[in-house]
């Protein structure tokens, strides 16, 4: 099995879907209940669900190699997305932005940048559980993240109570900020942009804010 993974194949993949939105931090605050329960809304033949989560995994040698989606989107940006087995690892620029597991590291993007890519609907949803907002940036991001799960088979007609439940996991304690000499940081923690808690981070938040300054032109 081919390691990188047709985006074409996934696009309107409600399997891939589903199961790539459980490892968000999403729930439902009313119901209290968290995103994987919430996705039971969508619903599918779960023997087929496993059959194409084995096979999506190529289990057998996925440790040492994963599969991955990569697509390089102008001269001076690029992605990865790596599924390791217990994992979700991204990558701009071949530089480690943060991962979706149990020892997650999210709250990348900010809101504008990831309107930015709003061009590449298939990436937004993608790049949306790493993104970090402010209670009331829920109101502008939930229509948009709305349309782009209708286009998703069978979610549809839930389309918008997911896109809420997926929406309160994406809610940070403070807001980004403008550091000296380096650019937009954030003191949150498991987020690779905190970079006065992680300062490994640092030259590396400093590169990807010039890039994505540049790309939200």
């Amino acid at each position: 099995m081919k390691k990188q993974i047709a985006i074409e194949d996934l696009k309107q993949n409600t399997f891939f879907w589903k199961f790539y939105f459980c490892w968000s931090r999403g729930y439902d605050e009313k119901e209290e209940i968290n995103i994987d329960e919430v996705l039971e809304v969508v619903e599918t033949d779960e023997t087929k669900a496993y059959e194409w989560e084995y096979l999506f995994f190529n289990q057998a040698d996925i440790e040492e190699n994963p599969r991955y989606i990569a697509e390089k989107l102008t001269d001076n940006l690029n992605y990865a997305i790596e599924f390791q087995e217990y994992e979700i690892n991204f990558f701009l620029n071949d530089i480690y932005i943060g991962n979706l597991g149990g020892h997650f590291e999210a709250w990348f993007f900010t809101l504008d940048e990831l309107l930015a890519f709003e061009k590449y609907p298939f990436l937004l949803l993608l790049f949306l559980p790493v993104t970090g907002i402010q209670e009331n940036q829920k109101s502008i991001l939930k229509p948009i993240i709305t349309k782009h799960l209708e286009a998703i088979p069978k979610f549809e007609t839930q389309s918008e109570y997911i896109a809420d439940c997926i929406l309160n996991g994406l809610i940070m304690e403070s807001p980004f900020q403008e550091t000296d000499e380096i650019g937009l940081t954030n003191n949150q923690n498991h987020s690779v942009r905190n970079v006065k808690a992680y300062p490994r981070y640092r030259e590396d938040v400093i590169e990807l804010n010039k890039v994505l300054a540049s790309f939200k032109k």
